[in-house]
């Protein structure tokens, strides 16, 4: 009886953080209002392929689902660290720029020339307004976690420190983009668009130096 509680409450908690009503969590999993709403109230324990469509749909850990773990999100492989760059992706109000460098002089690493990968927020994004709010909230990390790998912060204070930033940011709803069906023609049309304006932009900038 108590696991079905905490399963209530996970699954309540989840639904609102997402800012959806009980109707339109249903959609997504195939279930009516009214079972999701035994289950919410503790009443009815949801079956494993229940929870699994849950876990599946919104992105959620079932060991935190369970009550098990208090880490919501489920990165159990390289898989799962890839679908969720992914997912981020997808979101509207966020953006992130990716600089590879993968040009080495025969290959090799030299100390000023490392092989790698980073994503970049840039804070002052007019169309992705949580780009700000990403770079606050890792300057916030970078400072946190330097304190605890370096013996400084205890676990307990770093493991609330999480929590914190967790419920600081979880009021903030985020949408998805949306990506328009376009016939060969408009997309090659919209493709020159492109790099026309892209030819446009870097030309100004080279006048301006």
């Amino acid at each position: 009886m108590e696991n079905t509680i905490q399963i209530a409450e996970r699954i309540k908690q989840l639904r609102k953080r997402l800012h959806l009503n009980q109707n339109d969590f249903c959609k997504n999993l195939g279930i009516k209002q009214s079972t999701l709403s035994s289950y919410e109230n503790g009443t009815v324990s949801p079956s494993n392929e229940v929870l699994y469509a849950i876990a599946k749909q919104y992105h959620v850990s079932l060991d935190w689902l369970f009550g098990i773990s208090d880490n919501e999100i489920s990165l159990a492989s390289m898989g799962d660290i890839v679908n969720f760059l992914l997912e981020m992706n997808e979101v509207r109000e966020l953006r992130y720029e990716l600089e590879i460098n993968d040009k080495l002089f025969n290959d090799r690493e030299t100390e000023g020339n490392r092989w790698y990968a980073s994503i970049k927020f840039y804070g002052n994004e007019k169309d992705y307004p949580y780009n700000a709010d990403m770079c606050q909230f890792l300057a916030s990390l970078n400072e946190s976690r330097e304190s605890y790998e370096s013996y400084f912060t205890p676990k307990e204070m770093f493991d609330i420190w999480k929590k914190q930033k967790v419920s600081d940011y979880s009021p903030f709803p985020v949408t998805r983009k949306t990506y328009q069906e376009l016939d060969t023609v408009t997309r090659l049309k919209l493709r020159n668009e492109y790099l026309e304006k892209q030819f446009q932009e870097k030309k100004s900038d080279s006048k301006k130096n």
